[in-house]
């Protein structure tokens, strides 16, 4: 089974960034509407408690300057003095600046404002629920200027209008209203520093929440992060182990197929082999002809050839198993280069070797490394063979990995590799040799790899190509 993998790793940084600015939208929305909530029920409440005071106010002051025979009698003169009385006491409130006094007709029965006595105002709303038995009140007298305020100067706009019901013991129903005009500066103050409380309380509360769930919704996102790179990293585990169990069936299969092959070519071969071996010793009696020793001298080193690529497909298809020793890897890239002298001077191929001092010692099987080493250096040979050219030995430690590792880096001055053959040349038979086999590069990286080391082009250039094998450091006892 294969895990899809993911396509990115901004989930967690998507998932911020979103939340981040629609809970800023949704945080400030709701901010802004608890504050207005609340800022209107407070200012309700405010209100509410203001007006309530100055009408028990003035119905306490009415009652005890003033009577129903005022009301019923106004322009008498006791009921006049009664009036000035009242209106002495009234305004002694703080904020009232102003009083009227209307009869139940809704007719004016006494002013500070001497022109309004008399007048009566059917058409007033405030006044008609007044007189039904409310405490009414116009906080917009700036919008809407009545008939009554005709003689109102400019101070007027600022103020609020309080209509007070008057009842008397005894006396059914409403018998009149008092008209209060307040300056409201001071409540007004305190609905300006209420509504202040209440926003900065609620934007207060919107940035701790905002942080809290910014801060959760981090916290998610970075475990998002985490699973995510766990998932993609599982992922390439999968695919590695995959890729491994298809290789290992392949593997099997072809070993299954030249083990059988090899089998039944070698019994011929060895038959061939010592017949021509014996044919040879007869051909050196005196009269035999040269061209006989010839052929069947040839006939050996096919079969030998023959012998020499079974054994080298046997010992690709067989377990890689090695001995676990420190190993010199100098060591080992001197004893592949003794054993490819030969072809390496027939080519005529220059060798300098950079072989580091004091190398630490890997862990591994010298004679599978040293046979990881021929290979390349017989690849490297054969891509100068044409004109000779260097064939550079390298040692040293790697820098750029955690752990310790070191290496061997075969170079040649040969024709390259192309780009298209590079992701395939460790691909068992694949070859572009016309006597190849396309097994030593697939063995030598089988026998690296055994080692838990790895080996890869390092360069591929038209000037010619390197190849580079990496092995972990023996642990030091």
């Amino acid at each position: 089974m294969q895990v899809k993998a993911l396509t990115g790793r901004d989930g967690g940084l998507r998932l911020t960034r979103q939340f981040a600015l629609l809970s800023l939208l949704v945080i400030g929305l709701i901010t802004a509407a608890l504050s207005w909530v609340i800022a209107q029920v407070l200012r309700a409440d405010l209100l509410e408690r203001e007006w309530s005071l100055t009408a028990d106010y003035i119905r306490t002051e009415a009652r005890q300057w003033l009577g129903p025979a005022d009301f019923a009698i106004p322009a008498d003169a006791t009921s006049q003095q009664h009036f000035q009385e009242f209106y002495r006491q009234a305004v002694t409130m703080p904020e009232i600046v102003r009083v009227k006094v209307y009869d139940a007709q809704m007719t004016v029965v006494w002013s500070d404002e001497q022109r309004l006595i008399g007048q009566r105002f059917a058409d007033n709303p405030h006044l008609i629920g007044a007189l039904e038995g409310r405490t009414a009140v116009n906080l917009e007298t700036g919008r809407d200027r009545k008939d009554e305020n005709v003689y109102e100067g400019p101070e007027f706009l600022s103020l609020v209008e309080v209509y007070v019901p008057i009842t008397f013991p005894g006396t059914p129903g409403v018998v009149g209203v008092v008209e209060t005009y307040k300056q409201p500066s001071q409540v007004l103050a305190n609905i300006r520093k209420g509504r202040l409380v209440v926003a900065s309380t609620a934007v207060g509360g919107g940035v701790v929440l905002y942080g809290a769930l910014f801060w959760i919704v981090r916290r998610a996102a970075r475990r998002i992060d985490a699973q995510h790179d766990r998932l993609v990293s599982t992922n390439e585990r999968l695919r590695t182990v995959q890729a491994q169990l298809v290789e290992a069936e392949r593997m099997a299969a072809i070993g299954e197929v030249v083990t059988a092959v090899a089998h039944g070519i070698r019994n011929p071969l060895a038959n061939i082999r010592a017949s021509a071996q014996v044919a040879a010793l007869d051909s050196g009696t005196p009269g035999s002809a040269p061209a006989i020793s010839r052929n069947l001298a040839n006939i050996v080193a096919e079969v030998d050839r023959l012998e020499s690529r079974l054994k080298e497909l046997l010992q690709f298809v067989r377990p890689a198993e090695r001995r676990s020793e420190a190993v010199d890897l100098n060591a080992v890239v001197r004893g592949a280069l003794e054993l490819m002298m030969g072809r390496v001077r027939e080519a005529g191929v220059v060798v300098d070797e950079q072989l580091a001092p004091d190398l630490p010692r890997v862990s591994g099987d010298g004679m599978l490394l040293e046979q990881a080493v021929m290979s390349l250096i017989g690849n490297a040979v054969e891509a100068m063979a044409d004109g000779g050219g260097t064939l550079t030995l390298t040692t040293g430690m790697t820098e750029d990995r955690p752990s310790r590792r070191a290496f061997a880096e075969v170079r040649d001055t040969g024709t390259g590799i192309p780009a298209a053959n590079r992701a395939r040349i460790f691909e068992p038979f694949f070859t572009t040799k016309a006597q190849g086999t396309g097994l030593g590069l697939a063995t030598a990286r089988k026998f690296v790899e055994a080692h838990g080391g790895t080996i890869a082009v390092v360069d591929g250039s038209s000037a010619g190509a390197a190849f580079r094998v990496t092995i972990p450091v023996a642990p030091e006892v």
